[in-house]
């Protein structure tokens, strides 16, 4: 299958970085070239996993049919100037994790995109003995620390310097502006590329986060009939939306498609999960454009269905919007309230077509 490309494709100019900064991952649901090809001029690269390569994401079942059409697809985003950033990020690799075993496979991976001319220009990875590894036979290969490593500040980074090229800041502290400043300018002084998650629907500092990737290492994630049998779900966010928190979405890590020049003008990568989105093109239309009329939930990745919809225009006008965006005790929650009256002003009933109303205006005393 052949698709089009632009005229003299598109190149990635190095004075373009921060508007063209979107970093999406490849999906199956929806013809990739066809979803992205009005977005060039926004999008900066590819992230996949190679067939055969588990990562932090169900992998889709590659009939040969697929694995054609993927390596189609790849090599349209080449051809129209966006780079690939292929993906080792599980945080597990078991009995393997320091072997030759890993090692081969990686290099047989690499190998495997080359023959049919897709060499990655990026490997993301949580694992230091792959980065190890790739810097000792893939010396040309940028290597990108992966968000899974949690690493939360540039003490962390310095530790291993060496080791990558560029990386993803804590999703734990990237609505902070302090925080992304400072670690913007550390990446700047020490050659480094910095990126972040825009769209994650993970709890903050959920404690099934690390358990949950390391399941997605071993393939294991659903395990046939033994989560029912213990009433037990890896996906706490899930379970702790059906006992009613929804507001703890408010609390999440997202960034609202509006407020992304805050942080776009600080890091130069901008993630947008799309792989196992059911619908990649609203995600990537949303970012892309720095617009979004409709229900937040839908748009993070996981993607929730709550009882309600997440109004992101109300959203954005209200004025404790600023305050929970840029609460500095938010990984040390107090419950003060606010994430409390924010929902009630931007929660919509699905049931209803009317919004519901409310000022705020002096709601909370300082």
């Amino acid at each position: 299958m052949s698709y089009n490309v632009r005229k003299g494709g598109m190149k990635l100019d190095p004075n373009e970085a921060v508007r063209r900064t979107l970093a999406v991952g490849w999906f199956d649901n929806k013809p990739f070239p066809t979803v992205c090809e009005p977005y060039l001029d926004r999008i900066r690269e590819v992230f996949f996993a190679w067939p055969g390569v588990l990562s932090c994401r169900p992998a889709p079942n590659f009939t040969d049919e697929l694995k054609a059409r993927m390596f189609d697809e790849l090599r349209w985003a080449r051809q129209n100037g966006l780079r690939l950033d292929t993906l080792f990020n599980c945080n597990c690799y078991g009995d393997d994790a320091v072997s030759d075993t890993l090692a081969d496979f990686v290099s047989a991976t690499l190998d495997d995109m080359a023959a049919h001319d897709l060499p990655p220009d990026v490997v993301t990875t949580t694992s230091p003995f792959i980065a190890t590894v790739l810097r000792r036979r893939y010396p040309q290969v940028k290597i990108r620390w992966s968000v899974n490593g949690r690493v939360h500040g540039h003490l962390g980074f310095e530790y291993i310097d060496e080791l990558f090229d560029s990386f993803y800041a804590s999703r734990e502290h990237q609505r902070d502006l302090g925080y992304m400043q400072e670690l913007s300018a550390w990446a700047k002084a020490h050659g480094k590329v910095m990126g972040f998650q825009a769209n994650s629907g993970c709890l903050r500092q959920c404690p099934f986060q690390t358990f949950h990737d390391n399941l997605h290492g071993h393939n294991r994630l659903r395990q046939s009939g033994v989560g029912e049998k213990f009433d037990f779900s890896v996906f706490r966010c899930r379970t702790n939306y059906a006992r009613g928190n929804y507001e703890d979405f408010l609390r999440a890590t997202w960034i609202r498609p509006e407020d992304l020049p805050r942080y776009e003008s600080l890091a130069e990568i901008v993630k947008i999960a799309t792989r196992r989105h059911p619908d990649p093109e609203a995600v990537l239309r949303a970012y892309a454009t720095y617009s979004y009329d409709g229900d937040l939930a839908a748009i993070t990745d996981p993607c929730f269905t709550f009882p309600h919809r997440v109004d992101n225009v109300a959203l954005g006008a209200s004025p404790l919007w600023p305050e929970v965006r840029d609460c500095k005790i938010a990984n040390d929650c107090t419950h003060c309230g606010k994430c409390a009256a924010l929902a009630k002003a931007v929660f919509r009933s699905r049931e209803s077509s009317s919004d519901l109303v409310a000022d705020f205006k002096g709601f909370f005393k300082g």
